[in-house]
């Protein structure tokens, strides 16, 4: 049984949270959180994650500093749900105290944070995960699958969507969103469907990416990898809270296409003939939290490591360059 001390308990730590209790080999030591114990509140975001049970929390302490927390509580790992300028100052103390890491995306914002983390890290036989759960989610491990054994040929062209309302829960109302800053759909949205891409691809080659036209908070970007395979992400929050959030792909094989829409389902079309793939397996916030135990077990798991987390982040700064029209050396 692993102990899991979780720093943060917004949307994402309460799921989180609820992930932890429900998995038989960890434990949740401690929660981090600047908001007392008595005072916490279900928190929800723009997607159903799963309920947390409130009553589970009894015999759980809350410290107000994860230095408190390590100090207070017996521990294996720490898992970091904080707003992202919190991320590696916490990753680096936990490291730094011999624990196990797993942190939220994006795992950071600049390039010396990320080099910063890795040298951390270097040397050490710790496991850090970050979260990039769409890797996870059974319908994007499905098409992985068919890239990877090309079962249906080559992959010729990818779509990959990911748009909401603007967030109107949490901090989001006091941040002055733009489309390319930190607070921005880029990060917050998009950067799964870029860890997806650069998962199956590698790094791309050429990036471009451009505005909506009529819109503030839209875009497009293109992604094309060494094997010529260009890979398009339609991006941004639609100006009203209320939208509803939508996600999905198309993937172009020789052979086939294969469609998902998280409102709407999967399809896959070949030689004329148009079916529902059975797709099973846990949502992806489990299936993550799954992974981050089976690592810390010492058995296989799908990682997303820290230099993977990083070079998501890295597309994200050139893809704002293009937006802002901004030229990086």
């Amino acid at each position: 049984m692993k102990k899991i001390i979780l720093c943060g308990f917004g949307f994402m730590g309460q799921t989180h949270a609820a992930n932890i209790l429900a998995h038989p080999e960890l434990e949740l030591a401690a929660v981090v959180s600047i908001v007392p114990k008595d005072e916490i509140k279900p928190i929800s975001g723009n997607i159903a994650t799963g309920a947390l049970d409130f009553a589970l929390l009894k015999d759980v302490p809350f410290f107000f500093t994860l230095s408190e927390a390590l100090a207070g509580c017996q521990s294996d790992a720490v898992l970091i749900a904080t707003p992202t300028d919190f991320h590696v100052p916490m990753a680096l103390e936990a490291i730094s105290a011999g624990k196990h890491v797993f942190v939220e995306k994006p795992v950071c914002f600049r390039k010396e944070e990320s080099d910063k983390l890795l040298a951390a890290l270097e040397g050490k036989e710790l496991i850090f995960q970050v979260g990039h759960c769409v890797r996870f989610f059974p319908e994007y491990a499905f098409a992985a699958d068919l890239v990877k054994s090309g079962k249906y040929g080559k992959l010729r062209h990818l779509n990959l969507c990911r748009r909401a309302g603007i967030p109107a829960w949490g901090a989001w109302g006091e941040q002055k969103l733009d489309i390319s800053s930190a607070a921005g759909p880029l990060y917050d949205l998009n950067i799964h469907d870029i860890d997806f891409a650069l998962f199956l691809l590698g790094r791309p080659e050429k990036i471009t990416a451009s505005r909506i036209s009529g819109t503030d908070m839209l875009f497009q970007a293109e992604l094309t990898f060494a094997d010529g395979t260009p890979v398009t992400i339609d991006g941004g929050f639609f100006p009203l809270p209320q939208t509803p959030f939508r996600a999905g792909y198309t993937a172009i094989f020789d052979d086939a296409v294969l469609e998902f829409d998280c409102r709407t389902g999967i399809q896959l079309t070949q030689g004329g003939n148009s079916v529902k793939p059975e797709i099973t397996g846990a949502s992806g916030y489990a299936a993550e939290i799954d992974a981050f135990s089976n690592a810390m077990a010492g058995l296989p798991y799908l990682k997303c490591t820290a230099s993977e987390a990083a070079a998501a982040v890295d597309v994200c700064r050139s893809i704002a360059d293009h937006l802002t029209g901004t030229s990086r050396a």
